[in-house]
């Protein structure tokens, strides 16, 4: 007997809701609302619409479009290529360190007023790592000292150079950078000490015209920035103390 509670009538159930069925109880196909998968394996089925047409569907999912898109106004390509080097960012141009090299080594050319536009310690620091290997190779480790004297140095001629000019001084990196190159012409003197000894009058002849070149290099570069009129000889008389010490070094 039937229990009319059971029945699909009376509970609502509506079987179209659902799809149409065979007597097999298999779905049919284009019923509303009712996919059925392929029965040979394929990648496709039917499924339909809201009009009841059969509509195709692949079973392969295309996730190109999620994750791949980039934002709007935005450009891979263009971003690296308008990145600047890697050294560039770091603050080493060897354009500005070529510049600046060239100005020490001819005491005769003319200096440009932007030279120490920027405060560029890349080439300082290598000066003075080839200070301490042409001494290492003549038998001074002086690596320590050699830092220690042009940490001591810089700070006090910046202190110097800056109490005796007037106007805009220099900052402590521009100073930096103006000693350190004008450190070539020791790095020289060493190299030569690698090959014979300089504990004479051959030695003191060298010092005393390295000294000289020196001063002069580096107040030329200081006076290009800072305009200096009465205070260049100075400023030129501390700063050739600096570097008599590490010709003092280099020599004995």
């Amino acid at each position: 007997m039937r229990n009319p509670a059971f029945d699909n009538t009376s509970s609502g159930f509506n079987q179209n809701s659902y799809g149409d069925f065979d007597d097999s109880g298999h779905g049919k196909v284009g019923a509303p609302g009712l996919s059925v998968p392929p029965q040979g394996g394929n990648d496709q089925w039917f499924s339909s619409s809201p009009t009841g047409s059969p509509q195709a569907n692949s079973g392969n999912m295309n996730y190109s479009d999620y994750g791949n898109s980039a934002p709007m106004g935005y450009d891979d390509e263009d971003d690296y290529e308008n990145e600047p080097p890697l050294l560039e960012e770091l603050g080493i141009r060897f354009d500005h360190i070529w510049d600046k090299t060239k100005v020490v080594i001819n005491p005769a050319m003319n200096v440009n007023e932007h030279v120490l536009d920027d405060a560029d310690l890349a080439g300082p620091l290598v000066y003075c790592l080839l200070l301490g290997s042409c001494l290492l190779l003549s038998g001074k480790v002086q690596f320590g000292i050699v830092y220690g004297f042009s940490l001591a140095g810089c700070l006090a001629l910046y202190t110097t150079i800056n109490l005796l000019h007037n106007g805009e001084g220099l900052d402590i990196w521009k100073t930096c950078s103006v000693l350190g190159y004008c450190l070539l012409p020791v790095v020289g003197l060493a190299a030569i000490s690698i090959i014979i000894s300089l504990k004479g009058f051959l030695g003191f002849i060298l010092g005393v015209g390295v000294m000289v070149w020196c001063a002069h290099s580096a107040t030329r570069l200081l006076d290009s920035k800072l305009n200096l009129t009465e205070q260049k000889w100075l400023v030129a008389y501390p700063v050739g103390l600096f570097y008599t010490c590490f010709i003092l070094i280099t020599v004995f």
